[in-house]
């Protein structure tokens, strides 16, 4: 299991549970480059410069600075910080609830799994159970490394969960785009277009599937990688669907959703037809 570097408690009313957090990311797998030297593909190193002395200065001699002002840096150690937040550094104090659609998706900022602590367990499944009823979560602030966080409690499956969430002045508000109007004469829509743009959607519905998608371009690279190990040639993504062309002014849109709609019933034939192909040859088949 991962481990976990904060450990602490979530509290409801009087009520205190032991736990652990653990990023819901899973990173082991991600695509990563470094920046290299074109001229012997050698990695680059960065050093930590001692602006007064110039002198590079080593890890165990690294602190952290507060920036009172332009000129001035107070120098803070881990237990002072630890001191100033008191029993706050460790605690998830749920400070009331919300219902589930108050909570917006462009507010959240990351997921972390609660893991209980042996002793907690069944605080832990009284909590999850009660808000898996009520269909509300939990609103809480926690502190993680030097940071303050708004927080929302809520259950995934068998498991309660942390959103941290963006505070509001912190998301861009969309006055400071130019969008368009709810005034649909204004754009010369009309419900002719909207109720064929709905019979797309419907022809397009399908069950939610996350474990059908995948990181392509990860795959890809991976493979890129492999096959110029081997000097084959280089892989290239297959192209999502017809590339994009500028509108003209003038456009039909309702032909347009007719002829998508059209070309998805295709390619819905035409991947059940390969499908079924594939199966009573005695292969398995897996179609994403």
């Amino acid at each position: 299991m991962p481990q976990s570097n904060w450990k602490g408690m979530i509290s409801f009313g009087l009520v205190s549970i032991p736990i652990s957090l653990i990023n819901s990311e899973n990173t082991e797998e991600k695509v990563s480059f470094h920046q290299i030297d074109k001229r012997n593909n050698a990695r680059i190193k960065y050093q930590r410069i001692n602006a007064e002395t110039g002198r590079e200065v080593e890890w165990e001699n690294i602190g952290k600075g507060y920036a009172y002002s332009k000129d001035i840096i107070l120098p803070v150690e881990e237990d002072e910080l630890k001191r100033v937040a008191g029993e706050n550094s460790r605690t998830i104090a749920i400070e009331g609830f919300v219902k589930k659609e108050n909570i917006e998706l462009i507010q959240i900022h990351k997921t972390y799994y609660l893991i209980p602590d042996k002793k907690g367990e069944k605080g832990y499944v009284i909590l999850r159970e009660a808000l898996k009823k009520a269909g509300v979560f939990g609103i809480a602030k926690v502190i993680i490394s030097t940071k303050e966080y708004l927080g929302a409690v809520g259950c995934y499956k068998n498991a309660l969960v942390l959103y941290l969430l963006r505070y509001q002045e912190n998301i861009r508000p969309l006055s400071d785009f130019d969008m368009p109007s709810e005034d649909l004469k204004k754009y010369k829509v009309n419900s002719k277009e909207i109720n064929t743009a709905l019979l797309l959607i419907k022809s397009m519905l399908e069950k939610w599937k996350p474990n059908q998608y995948k990181d392509e371009f990860q795959e890809y690279v991976h493979q890129w990688a492999q096959n110029k190990m081997k000097h084959k040639a280089p892989v290239i993504m297959v192209q999502r669907g017809e590339s994009v062309k500028p509108m003209s002014k003038k456009v039909d849109f309702i032909d347009l959703l007719k002829k998508s709609m059209q070309q998805h019933k295709k390619e819905k034939t035409h991947v059940h037809h390969y499908a079924k192909k594939k199966t009573h040859s005695g292969k398995r088949v897996s179609v994403h």
